[in-house]
């Protein structure tokens, strides 16, 4: 459905969710004069973050004068013709559930979280879909998008989904600022599912570094990690070539290198003996790649679909696994040919 929506320059914009990402996305378009309002969680919180204009999830970045900080959701909402959800995997459906009495007809949704829903599987357009039906246009935005990067202002480029070209084109516009250069697919399936995959991959590879595996042996883990993306990608409807641009391979180059990556640093020290519950005491939260580990593994089993280093995975995380062991089950694997079709179904093939 086309979106009945303004122009870039009068479209008002409303940004829910406050971690770091979320302020980031919202400063830089208000940065670009985008008439953009971040919907905080409470009015305590609102009230901080306009006074202070600064967020202690993004130290050092000074909010835009321009950006407005509201905690009155349905205020906000009920006037932007784009909403951006960018809040965790686990709680779109709730969020979204408040948000979505107060949306304008045609209202465009854009989801910039990266994950599964681990209770049913859905991608996070599919979450907001389920609220909406066809009434709204919705938009997946995914790539490598280290946030403290992006606030920094370097230089960076990241990739709109959606199933209308017309509404990709304004979100697109809207998004793209001197320094980050936004492109525009129709695969709205593999932009979601490279950007939620690859954090399963950034976990396997920080406990390859702290195993002290070496440079040979996280390069295997990504090549191979990035088979099993697509794998699962294209039997769930996505495109094998998206897997090979921004969402799917820019994003898992990003997340595998940076030590400013969550999941990487999750897998770092679960391969130093810290059990799961005691990282997530200590950080707050959990890596996003936890839950979508075990997501992906449900659906590949639907859709029997070989993922061996996810599975491995899974077991670790659930502490049933020793990582060295992992390491070493995973290299007893018979291995068979080499191939850039890797096909959908393992059955066809050895795939590992």
């Amino acid at each position: 459905m086309r979106s009945d929506v303004a122009q870039v320059g009068s479209t008002k914009i409303a940004v829910v969710g406050t971690g770091a990402w979320g302020v980031v996305v919202a400063s830089q378009m208000a940065s670009q004069g985008r008439a953009v309002t971040l919907v905080a969680r409470t009015r305590d919180e609102a009230a901080l973050l306009s006074s202070t204009r600064q967020s202690p999830r993004v130290p050092g970045v000074a909010l835009p004068d321009t950006l407005r900080v509201s905690a009155n959701l349905q205020s906000v909402i009920s006037e932007a013709s784009i909403v951006v959800m960018v809040v965790p995997a686990q709680s779109m459906r709730l969020n979204f559930g408040l948000v979505s009495p107060h949306l304008l007809p045609g209202a465009v949704v854009v989801s910039a979280t990266k994950g599964l829903e681990i209770a049913t599987g859905l991608r996070m357009t599919e979450v907001i879909a389920s609220f909406t039906g066809t009434d709204h246009p919705i938009c997946a935005f995914s790539g490598p998008n280290l946030a403290a990067e992006i606030a920094a202002g370097k230089p960076a480029s990241s990739v709109v989904a959606c199933a209308d070209d017309h509404v990709g084109q304004l979100v697109q516009a809207i998004l793209t600022t001197p320094s980050w250069r936004i492109y525009r697919h129709h695969d709205v399936i593999g932009v979601e599912l490279g950007g939620a995959l690859k954090n399963v991959i950034a976990l396997a590879i920080g406990i390859a570094e702290g195993l002290e595996a070496g440079e040979n042996a996280k390069a295997a883990l990504v090549t191979r990690g990035l088979a099993e993306m697509s794998r699962l990608g294209q039997a769930l409807g996505g495109e094998a070539l998206t897997f090979a641009g921004l969402a799917g391979l820019g994003d898992l180059v990003a997340t595998c290198s940076s030590p400013l990556s969550r999941n990487r640093t999750f897998g770092l020290r679960l391969a130093r003996g810290e059990r799961l519950a005691d990282l997530i005491e200590t950080s707050g939260s959990v890596a996003e790649g936890v839950p979508t580990t075990r997501a992906a593994l449900h659906v590949a089993s639907r859709m029997g679909v070989e993922l061996p280093i996810t599975a491995l995975l899974g077991e670790v995380i659930d502490g049933t696994l020793d990582p060295r062991e992992a390491g070493a089950r995973l290299l007893g694997r018979r291995a068979g040919r080499e191939r850039v079709d890797d096909s959908a179904r393992a059955s066809l093939s050895p795939s590992g």
